[in-house]
C-alpha cells in the first residue's frame, strides 16, 4: 500500500516511515528551552579509516559527537546530533534514533555526519560497519556516548534566546568538470561551478547568563583536505573550524559542526596535507565567528518539527539487447558478470532496480528560521534552491542526516547518463552509482520528487 499526496508518492512501509511521521505546534505561550553536551568517540589505532580503506597508525586529531537539543513547553522536542564521522547507514541510524526515543523520550533525532574521509563510518549495534573486533567494540561506544550526550543535553536543557546568523564562506570548489572532447564530466577544480559560499550558524544563548551554551554552523563541502594517503585519524577541516571557534568563546560552548550538501563540492586544496585542512578550518571559524557576532535573535516563541519520507526510483534497467551488449563488453571481468546477472534474474521477473529511501525533516522556529535535514550525498544546488525558496528569513540546510545510500545529483546530471561523471553517471559507465544494490544511479524526474518532498514539510506544518 503506497499512500499519496498531492504530487508526492510516500515511501512503502519496508522503509519504516511510512508518511508523515510529525507535525507538531506547541502553544503559542512556551519558552524554548536548550541543552548541550558532547564527548570524544575517536576510534582506536589500528581500526580502519574509511575513506580510502587504510589501517590508522595514529591520531592527529580526535573526533567528536554533539548534541544541541530543543525543547518547547508542551514538549515539543529535538536532538541534532552532529558526528565527527564518514558516515552512517539508515540501519544504523534508524536504530540509535530508536533507541533515544525508547530511552530518553525525544521523539525526533537528526544524526549529521560531517563526511570526514579520515574517520570511520557507524553500523549498527552488532553489525558493525567496520571489520574487527575492535571495531565492533568502538562501534558500539561511540553509540553508547551517542544516547549520553543526548541524555545529557536534555538534563542541561534551560531557557535560551536562538540567534541566527550568516557570513561569507569558502572552503572548497565544486568538483565537476566537463572533458570538451568527449562530453564526459570527470573530477577537478571547477571555479564556475555552483557552490554554497556561506556559513550559516544557530546559537543558543541562555537567558539567564546572556552566555551561549551552543553554536551550531553549518556549510558544505567533502572534508577531504587530509590526504588519502596518510594513517592518521582527523577530523580535518570541521575540526579545526569547531577548535577556532572554541578559542574565542570558552571551551564550555558546545560547537557543533553541520554537514550541508556536498556532494558536489570538495575542500581546497584536495588531499593535500593536515596543515591545509587545519589552515581552511580556521578560515572557516573565522567566518563563523563573524556570523555569531553579527547574529539576530529568533522572536519565535514556536518550535514545529515535520517529517517525512519519499522514495527516490532508480534509472530503468537496459533492454534485453543493450544487456546482451554489456555481457558481451565485461567478460573479462567478474564483479560486473554477477552484477549482470543479478539485473538480469530481476528483469526478467519483471521488476526494476530498488528505489532509495529519502527521509527528510524540518524544525521551524514561526517563519523567522527553518533547518531541513536530507539524507545522502545530495548536491550543492538542492541548499542553493531551499536558501531561495524556503518561506522563512533565514535557512539552513544539512545532508548526509540519519542514512546514507550514495549521491543524489540533479536532473541535468542524470540526464548525461553514462557521461554523467562518478557521483551521477548510469551504464555504461560502472563508476560508483553502478557498482551497489541499485543498479544506478536515481531516476531523471527524482529533483522534483524532492523538491515536492521539502516543500511539503513547509505546507504540512502551516
Amino acid at each position: 500500500m503506497i499512500a499519496r499526496i498531492p504530487g508526492l508518492m510516500i515511501a512503502p512501509a519496508l522503509f519504516g516511515l511510512l508518511g508523515l511521521l510529525g507535525n507538531l505546534l506547541a502553544p503559542c505561550e512556551g519558552a524554548i528551552k536548550a541543552g548541550a553536551s558532547q564527548r570524544d568517540i575517536t576510534p582506536p589505532v589500528g581500526l580502519e579509516i574509511q575513506h580510502f580503506y587504510r589501517i590508522s597508525e595514529g591520531v592527529h586529531d580526535p573526533l567528536f559527537a554533539r548534541c544541541l537539543y530543543l525543547e518547547y513547553e508542551a514538549g515539543t522536542s529535538v536532538a541534532i546530533v552532529c558526528l565527527d564521522l564518514v558516515s552512517g547507514g539508515f540501519e544504523a541510524c534508524d536504530s540509535i534514533r530508536g533507541e533515544i526515543r525508547e530511552k530518553l523520550g525525544v521523539q525526533h533525532t537528526l544524526l549529521n555526519f560531517s563526511h570526514n574521509h579520515s574517520s570511520a563510518a557507524l553500523g549498527p549495534r552488532g553489525r558493525t560497519a567496520v571489520s574487527n573486533d575492535t571495531g565492533s567494540k568502538w562501534n558500539d561506544s561511540a553509540i553508547d556516548a551517542i544516547v549520553a550526550i543526548v541524555g545529557e543535553a536534555k538534563q542541561r536543557a534551560l531557557p535560551v534566546t536562538l540567534r541566527t546568523g550568516r557570513a561569507e564562506a569558502h572552503v572548497g570548489f565544486n568538483r565537476r568538470l566537463v572533458n570538451r572532447e568527449t562530453g564526459h564530466v570527470f573530477m577537478g577544480v571547477n571555479r564556475d561551478g555552483p557552490v554554497v559560499p556561506w556559513v550559516n550558524v544557530l546559537v543558543a544563548e541562555s537567558k539567564q547568563s546572556g552566555k551561549p551554551i551552543s553554536v551550531l554552523l553549518e556549510t558544505a563541502g567533502h572534508p577531504v583536505i587530509v590526504p588519502h594517503t596518510t594513517k592518521k585519524i582527523s577530523a580535518d577541516y570541521p575540526g579545526a573550524a569547531v577548535n577556532r571557534v572554541r578559542e574565542e568563546l570558552g571551551d564550555e560552548v558546545v560547537v557543533m559542526f553541520g554537514q550541508g550538501c556536498g556532494g558536489n563540492i570538495n575542500g581546497f586544496p584536495l588531499r593535500s596535507s593536515y596543515e591545509n585542512a587545519v589552515s581552511q578550518g580556521r578560515k572557516l571559524g573565522e567566518s563563523c565567528l563573524k556570523a555569531v557576532e553579527s547574529s539576530q535573535p529568533i522572536k519565535a516563541e514556536t518550535l514545529r518539527i515535520t517529517e517525512l519520507s519519499v522514495a527516490l526510483p532508480t534509472r530503468p534497467f537496459p533492454t534485453n539487447a543493450e544487456w546482451k551488449e554489456l555481457v558481451e563488453a565485461n567478460q573479462a571481468d567478474e564483479a560486473r558478470v554477477q552484477l549482470l546477472k543479478k539485473m538480469k534474474d530481476l528483469m526478467d521477473r519483471g521488476g526494476g532496480p530498488p528505489a532509495r529511501r529519502l527521509d527528510a525533516s524540518a524544525i521551524m522556529l514561526g517563519d523567522e528560521w527553518c533547518l531541513v535535514a536530507l539524507p545522502h550525498e545530495m548536491f550543492c544546488e538542492y541548499e542553493l534552491w531551499i536558501d531561495k525558496h524556503a518561506p522563512f528569513k533565514r535557512t539552513m540546510t544539512f545532508g548526509y542526516t540519519n542514512g546514507y545510500q550514495g549521491y543524489v545529483a540533479v536532473d541535468e546530471a542524470w540526464r548525461m547518463g553514462g557521461k554523467g561523471g562518478y557521483e551521477a553517471a548510469s551504464l555504461p559507465n560502472w563508476g560508483g552509482q553502478v557498482m551497489n544494490e541499485f543498479f544506478g544511479p536515481p531516476a531523471v524526474g527524482c529533483e522534483k520528487i524532492i523538491k515536492d518532498a521539502v516543500i511539503s514539510l513547509w505546507k504540512n506544518a502551516e
